[in-house]
């Protein structure tokens, strides 16, 4: 039987992506796209009404899923049914005692500060505000990197601090990559009703700022993801020998999969975007192509993802060598 607590933090990981990479493609790319290209009108607001939509599904997936995460750990931790550790109060002790509980609530804070901004900046009807722009990127970059807090990075001894940076930059850049590949879809997935100049120079403009902030984002999460393996990993020998490592092992596969992904996208499809009315069909083919590779790049996020709860609920393989070599102590 899965572990309800990887169920919850799968979804949760997942969803605070979706909310924070929604943000950000709004922001640093659609919006920023469209003012350069001029695009089509009523395309441009069908995509803010999508993107709106996408980002309040999974901003409401988030609040419900962590307040599932937080009730189910207390039962683990407890020992308990969900229903004893909700009426004997143990769920209330952890929320407000402990330093998941603080996270928790501080993102609790930060999910509804970044609804109200997003709810006065009305995405499907109006452009939106410099300022606007960037509280919003602020506070969804805040929403998702406090999540370093509650995990390995936020209980780990001595240079604990070098772990937590890492760790923040790390959930940030994977929602501005993986968070962010569902609405290019939505993007890509808009067809003008004929040869429109201006959507294919803006679909052109956003896929090179979105695969700008790719490379951005593949660089932080490898040199972020090397700081956290130092902490966690500890050698060759334990990557291979432990559960933790081989887990790892594979999210580094499928991490390497979406990188080279990305690469055909970058380097094979967009020197062929011509951005003109003349050359649309040839645009709509390289389209489609770089559409499809986004759409496998989306599922291997999620899978992603679903390691990542799994390894949050297994101890590193460097506190496992370290609990061995106290073991051999102890027998000698």
């Amino acid at each position: 039987m899965i572990d309800p607590l990887i169920v919850v933090r799968g979804i949760h990981l997942t969803a605070t992506a979706l909310v924070a990479g929604a943000v950000f493609f709004t922001y640093l790319i659609a919006e920023p796209a469209w003012r350069r290209s001029g695009g089509a009108q009523a395309l441009i607001i069908r995509l803010r009404s999508q993107i709106a939509w996408l980002r309040w599904a999974a901003l409401v997936v988030a609040i419900i899923s962590g307040g599932g995460w937080l009730v189910v750990l207390a039962a683990e931790i407890a020992d308990k049914s969900v229903g004893d550790v909700i009426s004997d109060k143990t769920v209330w002790i952890l929320l407000t005692e402990t330093q998941f509980g603080f996270v928790w609530q501080l993102r609790l804070v930060l999910a509804a500060l970044l609804a109200n901004i997003c709810l006065l900046g009305r995405l499907a009807a109006a452009q939106q505000s410099d300022l606007q722009g960037i509280l919003a990127v602020i506070v969804a970059a805040a929403f998702a990197g406090a999540l370093a807090w509650a995990g390995h990075g936020g209980s780990t001894p001595g240079r604990g601090d070098l772990h937590v940076a890492a760790d923040v930059l790390h959930l940030i850049a994977a929602a501005a990559w993986l968070g962010g590949l569902v609405p290019l879809v939505l993007l890509l997935g808009q067809q003008p009703p004929g040869a429109h100049e201006g959507w294919t120079i803006f679909v052109g403009h956003a896929i090179r700022r979105f695969s700008t902030l790719g490379i951005v984002s593949v660089s932080v999460l490898i040199v972020s993801g090397l700081i956290n393996a130092w902490f966690l990993v500890g050698d060759t020998q334990a990557l291979i020998a432990s559960d933790y490592g081989r887990c790892l092992l594979l999210k580094l596969a499928m991490f390497g999969v979406m990188v080279g992904l990305a690469a055909v996208n970058r380097f094979g499809l967009m020197p062929y975007l011509q951005g003109t009315a003349a050359g649309l069909k040839m645009d709509k083919v390289t389209i489609g192509r770089i559409r499809r590779n986004a759409l496998v790049e989306i599922a291997l996020g999620v899978a992603i993802f679903g390691v990542v709860a799994v390894l949050g609920t297994m101890p590193p393989s460097a506190e496992e060598s370290l609990m061995q070599m106290d073991h051999h102590m102890h027998s000698d």
